[in-house]
């Protein structure tokens, strides 16, 4: 701490004070007493204008007390070695006090930094908590700036592009700061010389968008490692803001695509549901035109695909709601296998293969619902097979195992779980057909029966489906 001029001269006042008082009271006081009151001007000195003063105070004491009080009075002889221990007794309490004194200040003097630093970390969270999303970071910037100098936002836009405020050193400062999460450039360690210093918004282990720049001091001056650690973690602060505009941002669009989607699906239902009926019409009397004349199989075979469309559609919109409600009744798998390739035509050149024995036991499931997952399996097939296509049951313990399989290209092992997404095209391929919600309708379904499904490779060299119907009946010997 440096010592001002007037606290010499506060010093000198009180030695000369002490020594008035005590050179004129010096027969009520006493010389020892008179000694002690010495020491008063040295802790007031040292205590408030530091070392300096105190040794003045010190130094001037101890001549005072030599010249007015001991005997010879008003010279400065020294008859007795206990004189210049009163001396060493001063200057050491100069020293003391004055570093004690020093010490009190420091601690003050951080105490009172800290406070600063928590009020303007407070008054910059509620002005970003207050403000919209996509203005907090704008106007944190301005909050800072008003304390600590010209501050702005650098991305890596305009990094690419370069500004003419910054140096090629600045933006290699920055770029450095955005890429490891450093603070760099001005007073700190890492390319100190640059004019700007650059703080990340956030912390070290994740990779930011952009970085807050921060010009050098006005007076010149370079910032101090505290100040620095303090604006980074205003920064933080600032980043933390950018985080939850983005959030908000992301929130908002996925409410968009949401409500979008739901109005998607509330449409293509309604729009099943109003062109069920004419279908059903349509297809019924196609397939009595095409019991007298042959030509009419091809418009039968398109009318009841898209009737099958309309069906997946219904089956999205009651999965969506969470209406399904399967029954558990006992079912013959034949007759269910018989209905559902009742309703399928099969393409000239394929062969439909079942092999599902008549004294299969009874499953437990939903007619309607089962009905519906062999369609759309047997009509997955047949659409990628190249010859053949097998539906085979087994019983296996308490279920009974249905599979559906072909000789086609397959369904590559990374991509048997996306293909029971909505709407999931098999990557390079070109012969896609269908609604795009067969499959997963047959998961929807499978798993409101709770009969798992899985996909495998089929030993025709094509894709193999498996529902594991539980049995509704023992199995009697």
């Amino acid at each position: 701490m440096r010592s001002t001029p007037a606290a010499y001269l506060q010093a000198l006042l009180a030695v000369a004070a002490v020594a008035f008082i005590t050179s004129a009271w010096l027969p009520w006081l006493g010389i020892a007493s008179a000694a002690l009151l010495f020491l008063l001007p040295v802790l007031m000195a040292s205590a408030r204008g530091g070392l300096g003063p105190g040794l003045v105070a010190a130094l001037g004491g101890a001549a005072a007390y030599n010249f007015f009080l001991l005997e010879p009075r008003f010279t400065f002889r020294v008859h007795h070695w206990h004189n210049f221990v009163s001396v060493l007794v001063l200057v050491a309490v100069a020293l003391v006090t004055s570093r004690l004194a020093m010490q009190l200040r420091l601690r003050e003097a951080e105490a009172l930094e800290r406070a600063r630093a928590s009020d303007e970390m407070a008054a910059l969270s509620n002005l970003l908590a207050s403000a919209a999303p996509e203005e907090a970071m704008a106007q944190g910037l301005a909050f800072l700036g008003q304390r600590y100098g010209d501050m702005r936002l650098c991305d890596e836009n305009m990094m690419a592009q370069g500004d003419a405020a910054f140096s090629s050193l600045d933006l290699s400062a920055a770029a450095w700061a955005l890429h490891n999460g450093d603070g760099t450039g001005h007073g700190t360690e890492v390319m100190a010389a640059a004019e700007w210093s650059f703080l990340p918004l956030l912390p070290k282990d994740r990779r930011g968008e952009a970085v807050v720049a921060l010009g050098r001091p006005a007076d010149g001056c370079v910032r101090s490692a505290g100040e620095l650690a303090h604006l980074r973690n205003l920064c933080l602060l600032l980043g933390q803001s950018h985080d939850r505009a983005q959030w908000d941002s992301e929130r908002r669009e996925r409410e968009v695509l949401l409500e979008t989607d739901r109005l998607r699906r509330t449409f293509l239902a309604s729009l099943a549901h109003d062109l069920r009926t004419p279908l059903t019409v349509l297809t019924g009397r196609l397939e009595l035109l095409a019991a007298q004349h042959g030509e009419a199989q091809e418009p039968l075979a398109a009318a009841r695909q898209l009737q099958r469309m309309m069906q997946d559609l219904l089956g999205a919109a009651r999965i969506d709601a969470g209406a399904l409600k399967p029954a558990k009744d006992s079912l013959d798998l034949v007759d269910v296998a018989d209905a559902a390739c009742a309703g399928l035509i099969v393409p000239e050149g394929l062969v439909l293969e079942r092999a599902i024995a008549p004294d299969l036991p009874f499953v437990r499931g939903d007619a309607l619902l089962l009905h519906h997952v062999l369609a759309n399996l047997l009509d997955n097939g047949l659409r990628h097979a190249r010859k053949h296509v097998r539906l085979s049951a087994v019983a296996q313990g308490e279920k009974l195992v249905l599979c559906v399989e072909d000789d086609g290209q397959g369904i590559p092992e990374d991509q048997r779980e996306a293909v029971f997404e909505r709407f999931h095209r098999l990557s390079g391929r070109d012969d896609a057909q269908g609604s795009g919600l067969g499959l997963a309708i047959v998961k929807g379904f499978a798993d409101a029966m709770e009969a798992g499904i899985t996909l495998d490779m089929s030993p025709l060299g094509g894709a193999s489906f498996t529902l594991a119907l539980p049995i509704a009946t023992p199995l009697t010997a």
